[in-house]
């Protein structure tokens, strides 16, 4: 795993070292203030990439607090970073208005998209992208896989480029040094991406624990990222900008780390992972623990692992969740101190 990592993380420090350089004061745009962990993941691997690069983050916002007056205010006419993951699109359109908003309001900027994956349901939104990103003379649009470089290449202008998911960019521990509650981890969407569906058999042939992770309990630091931007929008505050930004920097990567942690603390209760979720492969991988992984409404993991992942040991595709557990009881066979067959759904 380690020697596979190194290669991916020199391919993101091939794309990226090239745009983003060494000492940049830089804006990163649309946290990802919601409960999904693989997002969270996303953002503390880009926040270790800038620091690896030792970059300034003078302005950070999400898709509900943007404000481009305190934008322009704290980045000048320097490098606008824009949030990476899997909502490039119109199936997430509050965070696509949101970056064809700030490349709107910034036409002189350098503004770099962070590795997304790209998929649009209806040609029109696909066209009004196109169309806005074409008058940006130094946009850069990094993708996280083939289909979506294809897809870029096909329809776009900009310069295209092919990286890795920023959360390659963490370091984890091994997820086997947890304590187990289940044989299997069961992390199935519950969102619009959701695909394959559960059934009432899946489970039966294997002590299994159902969920998702998008609920959360709120965030301690939530309070201190929300008044920072309150004060920032007054724009008549007495505590000074930069102030304001570093403490909504500091809260959004304190509300990250906890996020992660939370979903770390899921995926490592079993022996196994099945998913549909493509942060639970890859968080799982690093963590050195066995995916059983089924595809999301638009093939958006198997394009990943096909592109950066395929052949990887412990790391299997299947069609639904059924043959999904019944490999994962496969697996786990051998294992005569496995735990007695059953299920349960976490709330």
């Amino acid at each position: 795993m380690k020697q596979k990592l190194d290669i991916l993380r020199a391919q993101i420090s091939h794309v990226l070292d090239q745009l983003i350089p060494v000492n940049s004061s830089c804006a990163l745009i649309d946290f990802p203030h919601h409960g999904n962990v693989g997002d969270s993941a996303i953002w503390l691997g880009e926040i270790a990439y800038l620091k690896s690069r030792k970059c300034k983050i003078k302005y950070i916002c999400d898709w509900n607090n943007y404000n481009q007056a305190a934008l322009h205010a704290a980045v000048g006419k320097n490098i606008i970073l824009l949030h990476g993951g899997g909502n490039f699109g119109d199936l997430y359109p509050n965070h696509q208005k949101l970056r064809e908003k700030v490349i709107r309001n910034f036409p002189d900027n350098r503004i770099v998209q962070f590795p997304q994956s790209i998929h649009f349901a209806d040609e029109g939104n696909l066209a009004r992208s196109q169309a806005n990103l074409s008058r940006h003379k130094d946009f850069h649009f990094v993708v996280r896989d083939t289909v979506s470089l294809q897809l870029a290449q096909q329809h776009y202008v900009n310069p295209t480029y092919l990286c890795p998911d920023m959360a390659m960019m963490l370091d984890l521990k091994p997820l086997q040094s947890q304590l187990k509650t289940s044989d299997a981890v069961i992390l199935s969407r519950t969102d619009e991406e959701k695909a394959a569906h559960l059934t009432s058999k899946v489970g039966t042939g294997v002590n299994s624990v159902v969920m998702d992770w998008l609920d959360e309990p709120e965030p301690r630091q939530k309070w201190l990222y929300d008044w920072s931007h309150r004060r920032l929008g007054w724009g008549s505050s007495k505590i000074p900008p930069f102030i304001l930004n570093k403490l909504a920097l500091a809260a959004a990567n304190a509300m990250a780390r906890q996020r992660l942690a939370r979903g770390l603390g899921l995926l490592g209760q079993g022996n196994v992972v099945v998913t549909d979720r493509l942060h639970a492969i890859i968080l799982s991988w690093l963590g050195e623990t066995p995916v059983f992984f089924v595809d999301n409404n638009y093939n958006k993991l198997s394009n990943f692992v096909a592109s950066w992942l395929d052949n990887t040991p412990d790391l299997v595709h299947c069609a639904n969740f059924s043959e999904a557990l019944e490999r994962a009881g496969e697996k786990m066979a051998p294992d005569s101190n496995a735990i007695p067959r059953q299920i349960s759904t976490c709330p």
